[in-house]
């Protein structure tokens, strides 16, 4: 019994700290109108396509994000794939079960009161995907800090770019005007070598 208690122990603490994570992120996102709009219109365009949309677009989101965070892995010189494969597949896991869960919640609800909708699968998928897209955009601004479309968002995402540079909210500024320069002083020496030739 001794592995089974250690496997189930790991496993619901991995549900609940994703599941913090994806609500941490999604109260975040609250705070800004666009927020609003977006989780609104996934909600919407999932209802129209008949509840299926939200499942794409969570593991859509699931794998831009990965594929993110590999790179800004890379970027930090602290490359683990095998780490981030395994967080990415028990993220996978947690949201395929929580969409299933609501899902059959949807199907008992269209039973009783005979219209064939999903609700609460939507709003749980939209939810998800917008987390995830969080993630993803504090990503990408880490990669491309001189984006001047990422660079609106930078104050929002001030929380989540910390949490992935593993530093202070105050030290965001200067980490990301440190890339901005590095990658101002390459592109500077690749144009000199190619006025060169």
């Amino acid at each position: 019994m001794g592995h089974l208690d250690k496997f189930v122990k790991t496993t619901v603490s991995n549900m609940q700290r994703i599941v913090h994570s994806v609500w941490s992120k999604f109260l975040d996102i609250l705070h800004y109108p666009a927020g609003w709009f977006a989780g609104f219109g996934l909600f919407i365009a999932d209802a129209v396509s008949g509840g299926k949309l939200i499942i794409y677009t969570v593991v859509i989101a699931s794998v831009i994000d990965l594929a993110c965070g590999i790179a800004v892995s890379k970027k930090k010189k602290q490359f683990t794939l095998s780490e981030l494969m395994r967080q990415t597949v028990e993220k996978l896991a947690v949201y395929g079960t929580v969409l299933l869960a609501f899902l059959c919640l949807d199907k008992v609800l269209a039973v009783e009161t005979t219209l064939d909708i999903t609700i609460t699968s939507g709003l749980v998928g939209a939810i998800i995907t917008m987390a995830e897209a969080w993630s993803f955009a504090a990503s990408l601004l880490i990669l491309f800090p001189k984006n001047a479309f990422l660079r609106i968002m930078q104050k929002a995402l001030t929380g989540e770019i910390a949490r992935k540079l593993g530093c202070d909210t105050d030290e965001v500024d200067k980490i990301l005007n440190t890339y901005r320069k590095k990658k101002q002083a390459r592109n500077e020496k690749g144009q000199f070598i190619s006025n060169k030739q």
